[in-house]
């Protein structure tokens, strides 16, 4: 079967690195891609524990977000700091 397929460039640059590794035509290592995908499809995925976001004690130190420039100006002015 022919058919056109627009791959996302992450996609096509990994095939293309594989298609190289292996020294296959495009059209064999897509198909043994698709070929392998197919027989996993059904597969539960593994399960992940739940994401957890652990509090930081920054030790009172609240910026105002209206004042972020003043603070990006103090943070620029600290690292030229350290340069000189």
């Amino acid at each position: 079967m022919r058919t056109t397929l627009t791959l996302d460039d992450d996609v096509a640059a990994a095939i293309e690195q594989r298609r190289r590794e292996h020294r296959h035509s495009l059209k064999r290592e897509i198909n043994e891609l698709i070929r392998v995908g197919l027989q996993h499809i059904d597969e539960p995925l593994p399960e992940t524990p739940p994401f957890r976001v652990e509090p930081f004690d920054c030790g009172g130190l609240l910026v105002d977000v209206e004042e972020m420039g003043s603070v990006l100006e103090m943070m620029d002015l600290e690292e030229w700091r350290k340069q000189n």
